[in-house]
């Protein structure tokens, strides 16, 4: 936690900050935690951005790698995930008035607000291991799964549960005919 991850919009030179973050998750997990139930466990962290100021606008441009650890989708097995991608935001200064209930235009949805001469760089990076976090992740593509009867792992063993069990419920359904 050497590298603070606090930036002064003052500080940044003519020719760009360039800022380098290789670590553990150990430094997101407090943050992500407030911010929603995160199903998956931060392994490790790169980022690569180059921050940049046009009188008070504040740009990042950067690229993040990261690794998690999250549960297959089908069989509920602990998998290793490399996520990450590149990204931008445009950052000005927050002002004091506060609208509400006005319509954003599609310049305004793509700038961020910063707050007093400090932007916190937390917010960003876990903005962006939130979004490219996969909606499924599975251990393999040819994973087997879950019986649906058993529920034994089908990856690693075989049942002998038929899989032509109808639920008892459904089963009028089966003698339901649809006359054209």
């Amino acid at each position: 936690m050497a590298n603070s991850l606090k930036i002064n919009v003052i500080n940044i030179p003519e020719e760009g900050l360039k800022y380098v973050l290789s670590e553990d998750g150990s430094r997101f997990k407090e943050y992500l935690a407030d911010t929603a139930e995160p199903d998956f466990v931060l392994l490790n962290v790169d980022v690569d951005c180059l921050i940049t100021k046009m009188s008070a606008t504040v740009l990042i441009k950067g690229k993040l790698s990261a690794i998690i650890e999250s549960c297959c989708c089908r069989c509920l097995e602990d998998v290793r995930v490399s996520i990450g991608g590149d990204f931008n935001y445009s950052l000005v200064p927050a002002t004091a008035e506060a609208r509400e209930d006005v319509e954003l235009t599609a310049e305004e949805l793509e700038i961020s607000h910063y707050h007093g001469d400090t932007i916190d760089l937390t917010s960003i990076i876990c903005e962006q291991i939130i979004l490219n976090i996969p909606i499924k992740t599975s251990c393999r593509e040819e994973c087997k799964g879950l019986c649906a009867q058993c529920g034994i792992n089908l990856n690693t063993y075989s049942c002998n549960c038929h899989l032509d069990v109808v639920d008892h419920r459904m089963a009028v359904l089966k003698k339901f005919k649809v006359k054209n």
